[in-house]
């Protein structure tokens, strides 16, 4: 009988065992059970780059905490950080970061224009080509979110300086078979006082009084209406595209006037 008694041992042994077992699992169940009912769904975006997570966690702090994740003073969460979190929560991070990046740049080239009285008035030709230049820029650039927030120059340097674009255009004219260097349209007077121009020589007829920073003293030309011209003089209310002619009377003084008229300059 001692084989009997030895086998309901056993069995009581088993059945022993099986209890324990069948206590632990059904803890181990509502174990489960409580931790899935905390388990949160929540969409996470970061920088413009979404993602589906699950977390047991109460509040983004506690998530972030979780992930050794720590968040600058200009990093930005569009809910509060300790704001409890619930299932379907749509959390989003945008993090602020600074670069410094330095690129080469062509410049632009800069144009003028050269008057010439080889070429004839209208006539227009580029004289020297332009070319770009190249400077090396650093910018400090700063994104939040992975966008630009702002990008500044804090330095330049120029590898190659740009060449400017030069323009020559014609000043020349044909006047009557004959060919002048420019033509310019002004305001004329008339003065018939004698005696001696500025340039030292005396008054006669075809002697005008100019500016001579439009037209150079000793410059020749042509007014039609009056003929001949020879810049040998000035006068205090000769100012810009001013002429005065001289004639030898009064009369002729008064007869001309002020008019307009074209000078063409040799």
């Amino acid at each position: 009988m001692n084989w009997l008694r030895q086998k309901i041992e056993e069995n009581r042994q088993f059945y022993k065992v099986l209890a324990i077992a069948i206590c632990i699992n059904l803890g181990l169940i509502g174990f489960y059970a409580a931790l899935s009912a905390s388990v949160k769904d929540i969409t996470l975006t970061v920088n413009g780059k979404t993602a589906k997570h699950k977390t047991i966690r109460n509040s983004v702090n506690d998530m972030l905490r979780a992930w050794e994740v720590t968040l600058g003073n200009k990093d930005q969460v569009n809910v509060a950080g300790d704001a409890p979190l619930k299932d379907g929560d749509e959390i989003e991070i945008r993090t602020f970061t600074r670069e410094e990046k330095t690129v080469e740049e062509e410049t632009d080239f800069k144009e003028k224009t050269k008057y010439s009285s080889d070429m004839l008035e209208g006539e227009r030709k580029i004289t020297t080509r332009g070319v770009k230049g190249l400077d090396k820029v650093t910018y400090s650039i700063t994104y939040l979110g992975g966008k630009t927030l702002e990008k500044k120059e804090i330095g330049r340097e120029t590898i190659k300086k740009p060449v400017t674009r030069v323009w020559t255009e014609g000043t020349a004219v044909s006047y009557k078979g004959v060919k002048y260097s420019r033509k310019l349209t002004v305001s004329s007077t008339a003065y018939c006082l004698r005696g001696r121009t500025a340039t030292g020589t005396t008054v006669h007829y075809g002697t005008i009084a100019v500016d001579p920073s439009v037209i150079p003293l000793g410059s020749y030309g042509y007014v039609p209406g009056y003929g001949e011209v020879h810049a040998e003089d000035t006068g205090g209310a000769i100012k810009g595209k001013i002429i005065d002619l001289w004639f030898p009377s009064n009369g002729q003084c008064r007869s001309w006037g002020r008019r307009t008229v074209d000078i063409y300059i040799k």
